[in-house]
């Protein structure tokens, strides 16, 4: 299985939004996230002890920017998983490690950056979570959805603005702050939808009581995801960033929906996936439609 059909396999909805941008910025967006994606893959292998992945992270993490991770045996990685796309992920992460760390250190500097901050969240993740282990208090939440996905809003931000030149119509600098959001909204939106099933294994992010408050943290998040799509020049690119919190929106909804008893993660339907993906069409061209298109989705 090539690369790309294994970004296709494993990025799912996301694979659009990375498809869509543009080529100088497509290659290093698609590299983080399949080298974020293995290492999220080694940290949820229930097959291995909770120590060997705790251990494995964090050579990781201390190799980044060299050749290879110390330890790492990619074939016997791959033979704890049952996924054909999740085996050629692990398979395919000791070439993948060797790409970040190949060219200038300008240019690979970025995607080493994020990965320290994804790879501490998920050390985090996999340290924080004992047995009959407390909900998150809201700063260790809040921290968790930015060292997992607000730090990668700030490199996308980071990457368009060096490669794109004046990418938006807002300053570098309150579009970061927007990507930081938007990222920690998209990622609250997962821990809500899991949060039933993660319960259920003794992962409590969020208590009973905080689902309600951090719903509506998530929703503003995503506004600020909107209003980021609105503020970019390029109608392909508004396109391609306005999608996930469209899906946000209404993953959120799905869930709310959901009766109590059922710990199922909710997902929206393809056939309704596809239809998104047609309305959000006029955004292409026009930064107006975004916000009506974001008001649709959230109702």
């Amino acid at each position: 299985m090539n690369e790309k059909e294994i970004l296709r396999r494993t990025a799912r909805s996301f694979h659009l939004t990375i498809c869509l941008l543009p080529r100088a910025v497509r290659d290093d967006i698609a590299l983080a996230y399949l080298l974020a994606r293995a290492t999220d893959t080694i940290a949820d292998t229930a097959t291995a002890p909770e120590d060997e992945r705790r251990h494995l992270l964090r050579a990781a993490r201390e190799s980044l920017g060299r050749a290879e991770i110390p330890g790492y045996a990619a074939p016997a990685w791959a033979g704890r998983h049952r996924d054909g796309a999740e085996r050629n992920l692990l398979l395919a992460l000791p070439d993948l490690w060797r790409r970040m760390g190949e060219g200038e250190a300008a240019a690979r500097r970025p995607v080493i950056a994020v990965l320290g901050s994804i790879l501490e969240g998920q050390i985090f993740d996999l340290e924080r979570f004992a047995p009959e282990a407390a909900a998150l208090t809201a700063e260790e939440l809040e921290r968790y959805t930015y060292l997992v996905a607000g730090s990668v809003g700030e490199f996308w931000t980071d990457l368009c603005a060096a490669r794109l030149g004046q990418f938006a119509y807002e300053p570098v600098e309150v579009m970061r702050v927007r990507a930081r959001h938007y990222g920690q909204g998209l990622q609250l939106v997962n821990i809500l939808r899991d949060q039933r099933m993660d319960a259920a294994l003794g992962r409590v992010y969020l208590s009973p009581g905080e689902v309600g408050p951090w719903t509506e943290q998530a929703r503003r998040w995503l506004q600020d995801g909107a209003d980021y799509s609105a503020a970019l020049r390029s109608g392909r690119l508004r396109y391609a960033t306005l999608l996930p919190a469209l899906l946000g929106w209404r993953t959120l909804l799905l869930t709310e929906a959901q009766p109590a008893s059922v710990i199922t993660p909710a997902k929206v339907p393809r056939r309704e996936l596809r239809q998104w993906l047609g309305r959000a069409l006029p955004v292409w061209w026009s930064a107006g439609s975004v916000a009506r298109l974001a008001r649709r989705a959230a109702e």
